[in-house]
């Protein structure tokens, strides 16, 4: 995945903050480096569970747990950035 590519929370906090008439935050190195490193990582933490639970009926719900997981982790970060304005 790339880096540039946004996320579905990305989306839909800049469509909010858009509606509000509220900046988003500016992100540092740091933070942007961690989001990928937590997209990364998910990305991974997927594919293994696509290989072990194929054919699984626990498979959709598996991944849908582990996508929330990294959109909690990365509204975190996102969340942190604004604190540091």
């Amino acid at each position: 995945m790339s880096d540039d590519l946004k996320s579905t929370l990305d989306v839909a906090m800049e469509k909010t903050n858009q509606m509000i008439g509220k900046e988003a935050p500016r992100l540092t190195e740091d933070h942007k480096r961690r989001i990928a490193e937590i997209r990364r990582e998910y990305e991974a933490k997927g594919a293994e569970k696509k290989i072990l639970l194929a054919g699984s009926e626990e498979l959709a719900a598996e991944l849908q747990k582990l996508n929330k997981e990294k959109e909690e982790k990365i509204e975190a970060i996102y969340r942190e950035a604004e604190k540091g304005r």
